[in-house]
């Protein structure tokens, strides 16, 4: 057990104010058992160093203890807006041609703000994510007047197209966290296929205690119906949405475009904000300001292999 890999892990949970009980920092690394002395014997030099803080419970880089007060309180409310997330899940899950259905961003990590919207990360049959992503689409703005607070559709693949192909601890952890509530045996799957994530997570998964099991019986119906002109229809929706989605945001000062939107027929990831892109460079700036305080604690590992 390195002391620079807890370290980077507190450092990367920081980004988001997230300060970590001893046994989340165990489960996320895959400490096993018999590596606990370890983990303690790294925490504890940490801290000696200045590099982290403890109180609560729970550590922290920096010296604003008020992160755990907020974390806290970040805990309460995502567990308040549980079931709402449960509640539009189950109805994502009705859609034709929906095959699963996954809570991310915040809520998967059980925190939430105030103006945290709920995350869906839905997995479709091969050929038809853009029928299924329109449906939503239009639900969405009719029935819910466009409001993205309890509704935020933002990734969606199908279910050939399990392996994520940008690799790096942001992704990893979107990942390793998503909550499965509908299909947990594909969630499985990504998984397996994702197996790369190992490198950040070693054993971490969610349990499957949410799953939705059942469909609802006209779900087929619809399906059967629409399938005679699915793949002209998934077709034109694709060529459709991805002309509007490019001219929306490519015309904005977006530097980043390419790596916030990723528009296939069967992948889209929707990020105007780039939060991927600025989560990574202040988790890297984090790293590199303190790493050379603990080159002494692991003297076989350099600053230019750091994985982030």
């Amino acid at each position: 057990m390195r002391a620079s890999e807890v370290l980077k892990l507190l450092l990367y949970f920081d980004v988001f104010s997230h300060p970590l009980k001893e046994e989340e920092i165990r489960q996320y690394l895959g400490v096993p058992e018999k590596d606990i002395a370890k983990l303690e014997s790294a925490l504890q030099y940490l801290k000696s160093q200045g590099l982290v803080n403890f109180f609560e419970g729970y550590y922290f880089t920096g010296t604003d203890r008020t992160k755990v007060s907020r974390r806290k309180q970040a805990n309460l409310y995502a567990e308040k807006r549980m079931k709402t997330a449960l509640v539009f899940s189950r109805i994502i899950s009705w859609f034709p041609f929906v095959r699963g259905v996954f809570l991310s961003g915040s809520i998967s990590k059980g925190v939430m703000k105030g103006d945290d919207d709920i995350d869906f990360f839905i997995v479709t049959q091969p050929g038809r994510l853009w029928i299924s992503r329109t449906l939503l689409i239009l639900f969405k703005k009719i029935f819910l007047f466009n409001s993205y607070r309890n509704f935020c559709v933002n990734y969606f693949v199908d279910s050939h197209n399990l392996v994520v192909k940008e690799q790096n601890r942001y992704v990893a952890t979107e990942i390793a966290f998503l909550l499965p509530v509908f299909n947990y045996p594909l969630y499985l799957q990504l998984l397996k296929q994702n197996s790369w994530i190992k490198a950040y997570y070693p054993i971490f998964s969610q349990s499957g205690d949410l799953d939705i099991e059942k469909e609802p019986f006209f779900k087929k119906w619809v399906e059967k119906a629409i399938e005679w002109f699915g793949d002209a229809l998934d077709d034109f929706l694709f060529e459709k949405s991805k002309n509007y989605i490019s001219h929306k945001f490519s015309a904005k000062e977006n530097p980043h475009f390419e790596r916030s939107f990723l528009i296939e027929k069967n992948e889209l990831r929707f990020l105007p904000n780039s939060q991927h892109y600025v989560v990574l460079k202040s988790y890297k700036n984090k790293v590199l300001k303190v790493w050379d305080l603990i080159e002494k604690a692991d003297a076989d590992y350099h600053i230019q292999n750091i994985k982030v």
